[in-house]
């Protein structure tokens, strides 16, 4: 028996679309189906479903890639990493690096550089989670630290117009937690977290927002990219070697 397709079916744009051109394989078709298959061919192409906009959103995720990279231990360009113990300085370098995405936020306080360090570990566990596309492992620990601490939803007052989650007047730390958290949330809900990395150097486990056209970014900076073009080099090298031994 043969199955009959219908000119607008699902089935017949797709046959199209694997051998036209797209613009001219949703010709005929109404406007609406014509742009529900385009977004469904971006989607399919870039993997993600909503890009970033520079929203106040997607700063507090920014914020919270940010920190994490500078007081979350680990890995950085081929060395082990420590945050700073001194808590003037944690606390000097988490308000310079939040403040770069938003200043209504009440300051980091040297007294709270041990909630401080905490909080920049788990926001890194939660970032490398979301990097390597293990979701359902990512989403309790997100909602252990929304429920830590009470949200305060509000719209700002003054343009650009948009969703806060934090009470702006409560202690920095928990303030970044939730507003990082809720952000963060939101980018799971909207399939955003495509665009979090964790650097494919070795050794480096810093994470980094690609924000390049293709999908493609692989390094955090251009340090543990020059890394690896040496590393990949000597083991052509050595592979080379062996085989010439060899013969």
């Amino acid at each position: 028996m043969h199955s009959t397709v219908g000119p607008g079916s699902s089935e017949a744009i797709s046959r199209r679309l694997l051998v036209c051109n797209a613009r001219d394989a949703l010709d005929g078709y109404t406007p609406e189906i014509r742009d529900s298959y385009r977004e469904g061919m971006v989607t399919a192409r870039t993997g993600m479903m909503t890009r970033p906009s520079g929203s106040h959103r997607d700063h507090l995720v920014l914020a919270a890639i940010a920190l994490t990279n500078r007081l979350a231990d680990g890995w950085s360009g081929g060395v082990r990493y420590a945050a700073p113990e001194d808590a003037d300085e944690c606390a000097a370098i988490a308000n310079e690096t939040c403040e770069r995405f938003y200043r209504k936020q009440t300051a980091f306080l040297p007294a709270q550089a041990p909630e401080l360090r905490t909080l920049a570990r788990r926001l890194h566990d939660v970032l490398l989670d979301l990097a390597a596309d293990d979701i359902p492992v990512a989403i309790p620990k997100i909602n252990a630290l929304l429920a830590e601490h009470p949200a305060a939803l509000h719209l700002s007052t003054e343009p650009p117009y948009s969703l806060h989650y934090q009470d702006h007047g409560m202690p920095a730390v928990q303030g970044w937690q939730v507003g990082c958290c809720a952000a963060l949330a939101s980018w799971v809900s909207s399939k955003s977290t495509q665009y979090i990395r964790r650097c494919d150097a070795a050794q480096c486990d810093r994470v980094f927002f690609d924000d390049t056209r293709s999908g493609t970014k692989r390094f955090c900076g251009p340090r543990c990219q020059d890394r690896e073009k040496v590393r990949a080099y000597r083991l052509r090298k050595a592979v080379a070697d062996a085989g010439g031994t060899s013969r």
